[in-house]
């Protein structure tokens, strides 16, 4: 079973992903890429895995979950990786993802799928990114409020990351009418985007 692309509209959740990015800079401190692992919660892990057997030693083969890793990137780029990085209101193109990996944790019973996602051109801070599903299908954010983002790779002096989380409740109580209409299939628009956190990278000049 891989992860699917396309999901339908949903009022709640389905499916709930804990999310860890890092932050890979170039020399110009500019935005090259996002290492992104997403968890996955225990009831659709054991879904994606249904039917694998597990080798000898009670572990999933390793070569299995590349190949499902692989698989899930290819499903993903159809709905640009559930990304979304601006600047100044504008959207940043993305190029292909890239060094996916799957890995399985026995004692928590979670998969975890994890990638890089380079912009098609670094860009320099301030950089805002969003990683949600547009149909609110699938619930992706950071397992605590404000964190979950380091710095992985890259010079990053003067730099800092913010996150903004939105407060679900008061989410719900706002929603315009809009909101439940129109197209969900796509980054930047539809319901999830009303519950998603944005997370910011600003760069001091220097």
């Amino acid at each position: 079973m891989v992860f699917w692309a396309t999901t339908p509209a949903a009022a709640h959740p389905h499916v709930w992903i804990d999310m860890k990015v890092g932050i890979v800079t170039n020399a110009d401190r500019q935005l090259e890429a996002l290492r992104i692992h997403w968890t996955f919660d225990e009831f659709y892990s054991a879904f994606a895995l249904d039917g694998i057997k597990k080798d000898e030693n009670g572990h999933y083969p390793q070569k299995v979950l590349d190949e499902l890793a692989q698989v899930n990137l290819t499903n993903l780029k159809e709905v640009d990786f559930f990304t979304e990085i601006t600047a100044n209101g504008k959207k940043l193109a993305l190029a292909a993802a890239k060094d996916p990996e799957s890995s399985w944790n026995e004692k928590q019973g979670r998969l975890t799928l994890t990638f890089t996602l380079p912009l098609k051109t670094p860009h320099a801070a301030p950089v805002q990114f969003r990683i949600y599903d547009p149909s609110y299908y699938i619930s992706i954010d950071y397992p605590e409020k404000g964190r979950g983002i380091e710095f992985l790779n890259g010079p990053h002096r003067d730099c800092k990351i913010s996150v903004v989380t939105p407060d679900v409740e008061n989410v719900w109580l706002n929603l315009p009418e809009a909101a439940f209409t129109g197209n969900n299939a796509t980054v930047g628009q539809g319901f999830g985007a009303h519950f998603a956190s944005t997370a910011t990278l600003a760069c001091k000049k220097g």
